[in-house]
């Protein structure tokens, strides 16, 4: 299993996410500008 592996120091043993990354807000700002574009602009 995974947690019969040795971690480096450090390291825990679940990922843990403490913020939202940036990336995950540029893609939803494009998503939802793609949208806008998709039903208002002709």
């Amino acid at each position: 299993m995974a947690s019969d592996k040795d971690l480096p120091a450090g390291v825990p043993e679940e990922n843990e996410y403490h913020s939202l990354h940036w990336a995950v807000l540029l893609t939803y700002a494009l998503a939802c500008g793609a949208i806008y574009m998709l039903l208002f602009l002709e």
